[in-house]
């Protein structure tokens, strides 16, 4: 039986006023038409970290990337600063961000891509549709 293409969706990250909102609808629709209920609700929780971190922090156009392979979730958030994120101590300013993506994900990440990055991390997902 041959595996299916991935299925890839992109959103533009614009600013934290409105982005987010949108970003969080984006993802929340797309993942439901594609698996369902599975990993919606830590897909939503980490798309809002790593597109806060690349809005507050990123700089440039900023774009968020979903990609379901049948097995996992892979979440890509882009933007245009080369530095990695910094993982700060959590307390009451913040720092939490990336301690919550490295306990939902089964693995992240961080790359050079063009002139920036691109933070990742795969959740699980498994779903009646992308396992036939």
């Amino acid at each position: 039986m041959e595996t299916p293409a991935p299925l890839i969706a992109e959103c533009a990250l614009t600013d934290l006023a409105g982005g987010l909102a949108v970003v969080r609808r984006f993802t929340r629709l797309t993942l439901q038409a594609w698996t369902g209920d599975t990993a919606v609700d830590d897909a939503l929780l980490v798309v809002t970290e790593l597109a806060t971190n690349a809005l507050q922090h990123g700089g440039g156009h900023a774009l968020l990337r979903l990609t379901v392979d049948g097995t996992h979730v892979r979440i890509e958030v882009f933007d245009d600063d080369p530095a990695p994120p910094v993982r700060r101590p959590a307390g009451a300013d913040g720092g939490w961000g990336l301690a919550l993506v490295e306990r939902l994900a089964t693995a992240w990440g961080t790359a050079r891509h063009g002139r920036g990055k691109v933070v990742w991390c795969a959740l699980p997902a498994q779903s009646a549709e992308l396992a036939g």
